[in-house]
């Protein structure tokens, strides 16, 4: 699985530095050591690693709710809410939910948000929320917790006081002042968990803190640890505490090895595991059809990479001819077998981002392959077609190789199907394989030709497009880039990354995106190929209400705002 790749910029992360939620993926990636959990599915290896599965039935009782955490044990009981361990992201609430398919805002601590210009955004809070410890949550709770991230800024996951200047209160209004025209950094604002200044004055360092008696305001608080298993338990005294049913939500270790833990998933051991189970069907449903449900919606966007700094791919002619030569269809097929869509060439996903297509692309994006196409644009870029070979002027081949992590098995099929296909317009396409540290290193220093990556996938569309085309991103080449490893530039495009960002309202921030979508489809300096999945498995035995398809109120997380929003709609079955 790969974080890295991924370059939207999520709205707020835990864990520090990380910040996307892709990033936190990858950190419980590297715990499972098994299987992918992003966009990237998974590397297909069968560990025989130690397995430290526990074998608790899920919803022993119809008062818990079980849930798959970490396939490693859990050595230490850190309940710090930046870098804590599953289950703080049910106790601390921010000032707001955000929803990751389309980046809309819901009442937490503030029931309210403004944009009252560029620079200067607020939140109005809630009324009468009380800390679990019975004293009064208050607006200076709120600019302490910001002014702590600005002293600590490990602890600033969202990188927020980038672009803050000041965060002050007015009554029950939480008042931002921006350094820079930013209204998209409502997001990352909205997600930063608030902590009592009471209790957190006191701590003397914050980052290595692990809260062991927490004072929250959540629905649930701390209530028992063991290497294995975590149990929270609900906060009477949260303005949540009706909205929640399960008494009690208990976190189990998995197994590092995946044939265990597809035992362990499938006899229902959880009510709520985040695995990507090839084949789910046959691997899971069929084996209690009644009970097992799983939902994989959209995630992200998986993409084919290509560095801009040399030739071919510095032609957007070249790149569009390469984007109508690919069978996206057939590339999902040999990925993840069917049960992701196909990407529009524009950024966006859809159905979640439907209300900001440019009615002026056709068929929203979606290319449907055609070689004829495509050899036309490679024309226009000075390629042909001669012997069965795509050659430049000088009567050299197209040749060139794609990268992608070696142990990722979707990504290597995806590269296999594009190899194919290009291979029939006459290019010669060879797949480079090198360890997920080599391919990240690779990338994000511009040392490739292509690459398989994704992007996307937090519901703002300026998180979508900011980190893969502002110019500012795009190092030297042999220098680290933190996003846009593609590497492109185009002062037009910086100053419309810039107007979206200084939108105020929904309407303009969509008309602000037309140029972007259309840059996207046009020149494709990005190839979008396909859905990344996010892999939500349930068991309705005990408890039902799960995110799907048809009710799709959240993305099935087992971390972060989507699991608060789902363990406020799950009832007992």
């Amino acid at each position: 699985m790969n974080g890295k790749m991924n370059m939207y910029r999520k709205s707020w992360s835990k864990s520090g530095h990380q910040g996307s939620r892709l990033a936190l993926m990858t950190k419980l990636g590297v715990m499972t050591g098994v299987l992918s959990l992003t966009l990237a599915a998974c590397g297909a290896s069968n560990s025989s690693s130690a397995s430290s599965a526990t074998t608790s039935p899920a919803g022993s009782t119809t008062s818990q709710l079980t849930i798959e955490g970490t396939t490693a044990p859990v050595t230490v009981n850190n309940l710090n809410p930046y870098n804590g361990n599953f289950g703080v992201d049910l106790m601390y609430n921010s000032l707001m939910l955000v929803d990751p398919i389309n980046g809309t805002l819901s009442p937490e601590l503030a029931t309210s948000f403004k944009a009252v210009n560029a620079t200067t955004l607020e939140f109005t809070l809630r009324k009468g929320v009380k800390w679990s410890n019975g004293t009064n949550f208050t607006p200076a709770d709120v600019v302490f917790t910001f002014d702590m991230l600005k002293k600590y800024p490990a602890l600033d996951g969202g990188g927020v006081w980038d672009q803050l200047s000041s965060v002050t209160a007015s009554g029950d209004t939480i008042i931002f002042k921006l350094s820079v025209p930013d209204v998209p950094l409502n997001l990352s604002l909205a997600s930063v968990p608030i902590v009592s200044q009471a209790v957190w004055s006191k701590v003397a360092n914050p980052v290595t803190y692990t809260a062991t008696s927490p004072v929250v305001t959540g629905p649930y608080t701390f209530d028992s640890y063991a290497p294995t298993k975590s149990v929270f338990k609900k906060n009477p005294l949260s303005f949540e505490a009706s909205d929640v049913k399960p008494e009690t939500v208990a976190f189990l270790v998995g197994s590092s090895s995946q044939s265990t833990n597809e035992l362990l998933v499938a006899n229902d051991t959880y009510d709520f595991s985040y695995n990507y189970f090839p084949d789910v069907q046959t691997t899971y449903v069929a084996r209690n059809p009644k009970y097992n449900k799983y939902w994989f919606p959209a995630g992200g966007v998986v993409a084919l990479f290509m560095n801009l700094t040399e030739a071919p791919f510095n032609n957007p002619d070249f790149r569009r001819g390469i984007s109508y030569a690919i069978n996206r269809q057939a590339v999902e097929n040999k990925a993840v077998f069917g049960v992701e869509a196909v990407a529009p060439q524009t950024g966006l996903i859809l159905p979640g981002e439907q209300a900001w297509t440019d009615p002026s692309i056709p068929n929203n994006g979606l290319i449907t392959q055609n070689d004829a196409t495509a050899l036309k644009y490679f024309k226009l870029a000075g390629y042909t077609e001669k012997g069965g070979k795509l050659v430049n002027g000088s009567g050299q081949q197209v040749s060139f190789s794609i990268m992608e992590p070696n142990n990722y098995s979707d990504w290597v099929g995806a590269a296999q199907q594009i190899a194919t296909d290009l291979g029939k317009v006459g290019m010669n396409v060879t797949l480079n394989e090198p360890t997920s540290a080599v391919y990240t290193t690779d990338t994000e220093a511009g040392e490739f030709q292509a690459a398989m990556g994704s992007f996307g996938g937090s519901g703002s569309a300026y998180s979508t497009f900011n980190p893969i085309l502002n110019s500012s991103f795009a190092a030297p080449i042999k220098s680290a880039a933190v996003s846009n490893w593609e590497r492109f530039k185009s002062t037009q495009v910086d100053s419309e990354l810039a107007s979206l960002a200084a939108a105020t309202s929904t309407p303009a921030m969509i008309k602000a995106t037309y140029p972007l979508q259309r840059l996207m489809y046009t020149q494709a300096p990005i190839v979008d190929l396909y859905y990344g999945g996010m892999w939500g498995m349930f068991t309705t035995k005990h408890w039902v209400g799960w995110p799907s398809a048809s009710n799709p109120y959240t993305l099935p997380a087992t971390w972060d705002d989507d699991l608060l929003a789902i363990l406020m709609h799950v009832r007992p079955s």
